[in-house]
């Protein structure tokens, strides 16, 4: 992807974005043809989301509406960004020039140019790997068009790399388990991390977990062929003493639930349950291209939970490396499993802080549906610092308590604790609280994306969330 700012467009197609206060400006500064009858007539309003192709003979000009200031939600400008995405790829436009002179006065430009960038690379996004007939389109290059007096060259680079990552964690998310496997994320770690000297990259394969007593993460994977692997890629940009941020991504490449065994509708969305892991992907591919100077290590526990005669069971007792037993009342309540583990190996990096990301709960769904992460945390500090960068990054999220009381829910007759007790009530809130007692050592956070890395649950497309939440933390953290 070829990204260049400049200050007048130079290419044969452009994207104007137009907030209803600056359409009268537009028409005097005559930049789109036809203008001052269009206004006459009300052709074009600028209201949010409105859209109109004007092609001409030597032009094509795209007229993209933004609304009234009052009534704009900057976690709403990826869809209206994708109005316009939908007349490039309609009208098989690979090089646009998008002009960003007539936002609302007193933005945020440089916020704009970051946001507007990363969203026509994000909603251009095309998903046909496996169709014979291919859709024939990718964006190739985009021109940020601005005639003002602020430098946008770093937030275009940064708009961009955050993408990139997005998109390829959709890439991951949306290709199928028989593709998208245990081996396929390991080799696919391995491929980024080869590509950057800033990296190292270390795994544990099932029997250098069971030496470490890794007993939850691989009772989850027993029924499959597939092999665990905890996968963990170190990025060393920042001084050698530097403690370093850890990613932890739930990595279950597929989920039938187990011998609790998932209803048939929907089941195949469970190719997405490795989204945890996706981010991390993304986020570490976004990382290096900025080369940003902090130590991150991202951290995939990986494994599928299928049904076999070796299986776990419920009922079934496991050792956690951490020493704690855990019973199991439902084996669909494998991702904390996998995680508890991988959250205890992970200590051995000594974190300034820890957050991890899971499609965790359908509980989340419910509550937060696909808008919000939900974000759970036994840090203010941490928690604090992930809001400032859902608001910076429009990836929203919405901060839910580790109510300690509902630990009761978690007790077990015969083990130290329960995997997901035996009331469905509070379900997002006391899988966190399971997660919590594995991270008491460090600063810690929990990322309950069940719904904001699917999207439209019925539509089964994958989001790239919470790439863009993660690289703006870690920029903030890089200061």
């Amino acid at each position: 992807m070829k990204i260049v700012v400049n200050n007048q467009s130079t290419l044969s197609a452009e994207v104007l974005i137009v907030a209803q206060e600056n359409l009268k400006k537009l028409v005097a500064e005559t930049k789109c043809p036809n203008s001052k009858s269009l206004l006459d007539k009300k052709v074009f309003k600028a209201e949010s989301g409105e859209v109109l192709p004007l092609l001409h003979v030597d032009k094509v000009v795209i007229l993209l509406g933004l609304g009234l200031r009052q009534d704009f939600i900057a976690s709403e400008y990826d869809k209206i960004i994708a109005k316009a995405a939908e007349q490039l790829k309609k009208l098989n436009i690979k090089e646009v020039s998008v002009n960003i002179d007539y936002i609302f006065d007193n933005a945020n430009v440089k916020q704009f140019a970051l946001d507007t960038v990363r969203a026509f690379i994000s909603e251009t996004y095309v998903f046909d790997q496996l169709k014979s007939k291919k859709e024939n389109f990718s964006l190739e290059a985009i021109e940020l068009v601005y005639s003002g007096n602020q430098d946008l060259e770093d937030a275009a680079k940064i708009g961009s790399a955050i993408a990139c990552g997005q998109n390829y964690a959709k890439d991951l998310q949306n290709l199928p388990a028989n593709i998208c496997n245990t081996d396929y994320m390991l080799n696919e770690a391995r491929d980024l991390t080869s590509k950057y000297e800033t990296f190292n990259l270390n795994y544990l394969d099932q029997d250098a977990m069971a030496e470490l007593g890794m007993g939850c993460a691989l009772a989850v994977g027993r029924g499959s062929d597939m092999s665990n692997y905890t996968v963990c890629m170190e990025y060393n940009g920042g001084d050698e003493d530097e403690a370093p941020i850890v990613l932890v991504g739930k990595g279950l490449v597929f989920d039938n639930g187990g011998i609790c065994i998932k209803p048939a509708a929907g089941m195949d969305s469970m190719k997405m349950d490795m989204g945890g892991a996706a981010a991390v992907m993304g986020t570490m591919k976004a990382l290096a291209m900025l080369n940003l100077p902090i130590n991150v290590v991202g951290v995939m526990g990986l494994a599928e939970n299928a049904v076999d005669a070796r299986s776990y069971r419920p009922g079934d007792v496991l050792k956690s490396m951490k020493g704690i037993t855990v019973e199991v009342s439902n084996t669909d309540a494998e991702g904390r499993l996998v995680l508890c583990d991988t959250l205890t190996y992970i200590g051995k990096y000594n974190p300034k802080a820890v957050i991890n990301m899971a499609t965790l709960t359908g509980a989340m769904i419910i509550s937060l549906g696909d808008a919000f992460s939900g974000l759970f945390a036994n840090s203010d500090k941490l928690a604090n610092s992930l809001q400032q960068a859902a608001d910076a990054s429009n990836d929203l999220v919405w901060r839910l308590p580790l109510h300690k009381p509902y630990l009761k829910k978690l007790e077990s007759k015969v083990a130290d604790m329960d995997n997901c007790g035996r009331d469905r009530s509070a379900g997002s809130i006391v899988a966190g609280l399971f997660l919590s007692k594995f991270t008491e050592d460090y600063e810690w956070a929990h990322l309950d994306i069940a719904g904001s890395a699917m999207g439209d649950f019925a539509s089964c497309k994958a989001t790239g969330r919470p790439v863009p939440l993660l690289v703006h933390y870690l920029l903030s953290q890089a200061k």
